[in-house]
């Protein structure tokens, strides 16, 4: 009996289904590898994010200044907390617009708060009839707890801050979600809180 050169039916399906589960895994390597890259280009995006807004809270709350405009809200720590307990608290200041986004030739009005949207950064120069305007945005951050320290209040850190026309010597900012803080806070020394 002679064979026929050619390959049974048997040794085809059998080459089908590896080829198949070869592109299974290729398949499924090629989307890990896609969906890594989203993960990393969203984490990126965030951080960079996080990196422009602290920048921006830490040249604004350095320059803090007092003002002749609006003297009786030059600096206001407002104590909020929402009904989960996360810290809801408000930081107004005034600020020379000496960087971006803030134009220069005027001193603004800023306002840290946090939203549903993330911590909002408002501002608007003072003396100059335009609308406050969104600053900056960190999307994620539902909570702030600021923390003052001057030495009329000893060494310590305190959450509260009765002067509305002094500076303190020093500012934390602490984010929070809704499952606690987050990150390293942020401690900024303000240059012009040491004069009475």
């Amino acid at each position: 009996m002679t064979r026929r050169a050619g390959f049974t039916l048997i040794e085809v399906m059998v080459s089908i289904v590896l080829t198949a589960v070869v592109s299974l895994l290729v398949y499924g390597g090629v989307q890990a590898a896609y969906d890594a890259q989203t993960r990393i280009a969203s984490e990126r995006k965030g951080l960079q994010s996080a990196l422009a807004m602290r920048l921006l809270l830490e040249g604004a709350l350095a320059g803090a200044q007092p003002t002749f405009l609006a003297a009786d809200t030059m600096f206001i720590v407002e104590h909020r907390v929402s009904p989960q307990g996360v810290p809801q608290d408000r930081l107004t200041f005034v600020t020379p617009g000496d960087f971006p986004p803030l134009s220069p030739g005027a001193d603004w009005a800023v306002r840290i708060e946090p939203t549903r949207q993330g911590l909002r950064l408002v501002g608007g120069p003072l003396g100059i009839r335009t609308p406050s305007r969104t600053l900056g945005l960190l999307p994620g951050v539902t909570g702030l707890a600021v923390r003052v320290r001057h030495r009329s209040l000893g060494p310590n850190w305190s959450e509260e801050w009765a002067s509305r026309a002094v500076l303190p010597e020093a500012v934390e900012l602490t984010y929070w979600t809704d499952s606690g803080p987050v990150g390293i806070p942020l401690t900024v020394s303000l240059a012009l809180g040491t004069a009475n």
